[in-house]
């Protein structure tokens, strides 16, 4: 075990990771979804609604090789999940519970990012929880990135979807309220603001896994159907980043990386009006 002092120093030290947004991944992920659609024929099951477009994001927004700390991606991932009601504490108790990933990754200066011998050796009921909840640590800290590159001078918030809808959904069998019987949704949505001016809002769809790319071309495939169940203005129309972090056994950290464009989310009335009335539905 290292001690607490290099344990944080760690926590503080750059490092790489791979950023993969191209034409081939588009390719990969199309595949994916005709596979989909085609076993769902088979099978008698209703297709599902996606994403109608997807782009690459601009090496502008998103550089294909960037630098990352972990104390930034586990405080990404700590104040992302502290309202999300999916852990066993609230609050700052999830907060602190994000840096039980302090030890799973390591890199350095000049260095990529990779799961330490303690990652991989993670017994197998938590591989699916530590690959999903640094997916999201990853994919919002890349989020706040793209969207601060986009939007200058603005800020970015991060607000787990399920708090932000609960206010008017029941969610689940639990929840009073109408209910929303279409269990597909975003895990996130970024909210783009500056003082005096309306909010932009992004719904974000994040996955993980400790498998390969096409692993993660189908991760953006259903990526594209989670990010599809919210729609903020015209219809099809509300831009979303989708997000899918490989973390190998063997290799280096890739965060896969695709982009529904748009030209909604904005939080005005069709007038133009700057306080719109938030109770109108947006849930489909």
């Amino acid at each position: 075990m290292k001690p607490a002092n290099k344990v944080l120093l760690d926590l503080l030290e750059s490092s790489n990771i791979s950023v993969r947004s191209n034409d081939e991944l588009i390719g990969k992920v199309e595949t994916a979804i005709v596979a989909d659609d085609k076993t769902r024929k088979e099978n008698g099951d209703e297709l599902l609604r996606r994403k109608p477009h997807l782009a690459t994001i601009p090496r502008a927004e998103l550089s294909r090789q960037m630098q990352v700390n972990l104390w930034d991606v586990l405080h990404t991932l700590g104040r992302a999940t502290a309202l999300s009601w999916r852990g066993a504490g609230r609050g700052l108790a999830e907060r602190w519970g994000s840096l039980k990933y302090n030890q799973a990754l390591e890199g350095g200066d000049n260095a990529f990012l990779g799961l330490t011998d303690e990652g991989r050796q993670i017994a197998e009921q938590y591989k699916n929880l530590q690959s999903s909840e640094l997916g999201v640590g990853f994919a919002l800290t890349l989020a706040k990135h793209m969207l601060g590159q986009r939007f200058p001078e603005h800020s970015v918030t991060i607000v787990p979807a399920d708090t932000a809808l609960r206010a008017g959904w029941a969610l689940t069998s639990r929840d009073k309220g109408h209910k929303v019987k279409y269990r597909y949704r975003p895990q996130y949505f970024a909210e783009v603001w500056r003082t005096g001016e309306p909010s932009l809002v992004i719904p974000i769809a994040s996955k993980g896994n400790h498998g390969n790319a096409a692993t993660s071309a189908g991760q953006l495939a259903s990526a594209s159907v989670h990010a599809e169940a919210v729609h903020v203005g015209e219809w099809n129309d509300t831009p979303s980043p989708l997000f899918s972090t490989e973390l190998p056994p063997d290799g280096t950290v890739t965060v896969h990386a695709l982009q529904a464009p748009g030209h909604g989310g904005w939080l005005v009335s069709p007038s133009g009006e700057t306080e719109p009335n938030l109770d109108a539905s947006v849930l489909s």
